[in-house]
């Protein structure tokens, strides 16, 4: 279950039961739930196609800066109708567990 930005705005939140999925799948279930490309993506979020994909891949290696990539996942996310503020705490918890 996703929670999106007007479900956000509801005050609802992930139910505890929930699968826990990584921001990057979410993104990718995101952008194939709405039809648009990488490409798509990258342009309309202004980054790079290897950029999008590492974020998808959860390919922390591959993505720039943190504050950048939370920047650009935030981008994506309201793209593809997720919720901003769920996306920005998940990525941050994700890099900090990779930076461990």
């Amino acid at each position: 279950m996703l929670v999106t930005e007007s479900d956000a705005a509801d005050g609802a939140q992930r139910p505890a039961w929930a699968i826990s999925i990584q921001v990057g799948e979410a993104l990718w279930r995101g952008r194939l739930r709405v039809g648009l490309s990488l490409d798509d993506v990258a342009g309309q979020i202004g980054a790079d196609r290897e950029t999008v994909d590492a974020l998808e891949r959860s390919d922390f290696a591959r993505l720039p800066s943190r504050d950048t990539s939370i920047a650009l996942a935030r981008a994506y996310a309201q793209l593809v109708g997720l919720s901003k503020k769920w996306v920005t705490a998940a990525l941050d918890k994700e890099l900090l567990r990779h930076n461990e």
